[in-house]
């Protein structure tokens, strides 16, 4: 273990230690720490759980908000966190559902519009750490995740929910729910579909885009991927599974260039930009 990357946790146990936060575990490259923020969602008090994933260096890094799917935090949301710490981001991984008692969407989980709301907590969470860039902060999901991720780029949230310091810069969403595609959108959006997905069809995205485009709106790219079902990211379906009636697998070859494209995306919507 390097004196340099000990000092990296040293300094964010002891800083993350003041606000309540606790140091998991020392990743290669940086820290990983659990933390606690309030949701800016009104009807509950709920205090959330979030898992923070810190390169090595001083900072200030940009930074991005993972919103997880149906089920959860995973294995899916905590090795993308790795994945973009390891391209010098930092990642907080939003937990909506085990502090609120939820494993699943059943049951009256958050719905994404309420998430939405726990990923601007997040937001005004992570522009009190002095690594952050507070400028540089973008948001990206899965599934119930990205749709509460299309929720938050548009202007009509931000009115809304009123984050210090305005909204996203970014948003990432992976085979989403498109009805929550604002036409107000009015930041930089990827979106990455699946060809066969029959859960969430990528129809609705593409027009939803393409309206947006001629409107005159942000940035807007998008790729669908022919044969990828829903949850083409998700490295535990690699048997595949059946879920509600709908086939989901994971696709390597969908996935590695979904990767490329969102290191593409962030390297000239986020880091690119002050």
């Amino acid at each position: 273990m390097s004196p340099h990357r000990t000092s990296s946790c040293q300094q964010i146990a002891r800083y993350l230690g003041a606000l309540g936060g606790l140091v998991l575990a020392l990743g290669f490259g940086g820290c990983v720490s659990s933390v606690h923020f309030s949701s800016v969602y009104s009807a509950s008090s709920v205090t959330l759980d979030g898992s923070l994933y810190r390169p090595q260096g001083p900072g200030p890094f940009p930074t991005m908000v993972l919103l997880h799917t149906c089920s959860g935090v995973q294995q899916l949301e905590l090795q993308w966190a790795a994945w973009v710490r390891a391209r010098g981001y930092v990642a907080l991984v939003v937990d909506s559902f085990a502090p609120r008692g939820k494993r699943n969407c059943g049951g009256g989980a958050p719905t994404y519009l309420e998430v939405g709301k726990d990923a601007f907590g997040a937001l005004t969470y992570l522009r009190s750490l002095p690594f952050v860039d507070s400028k540089r902060i973008g948001v990206m999901g899965w599934s119930h995740g990205a749709a509460a991720a299309l929720t938050v780029a548009t202007t009509s949230a931000v009115v809304e929910s009123k984050p210090r310091g305005g909204g996203f810069r970014v948003s990432v969403a992976f085979y989403p729910n498109c009805y929550a595609f604002g036409s107000d959108t009015d930041i930089p959006v990827l979106i990455l579909l699946g060809g066969n997905d029959d859960l969430m069809p990528p129809a609705l995205c593409v027009a939803a885009a393409e309206a947006l485009i001629k409107r005159g709106g942000p940035t807007v790219e998008w790729t669908v991927y022919p044969g990828a079902t829903h949850a083409f990211a998700n490295s535990d379906l690699r048997a595949g599974v059946m879920y509600l009636g709908h086939y989901l697998k994971y696709d390597a070859n969908a996935t590695a260039d979904a990767e490329k494209r969102v290191e593409a995306f962030l390297a000239t919507h986020l880091r690119g930009t002050r």
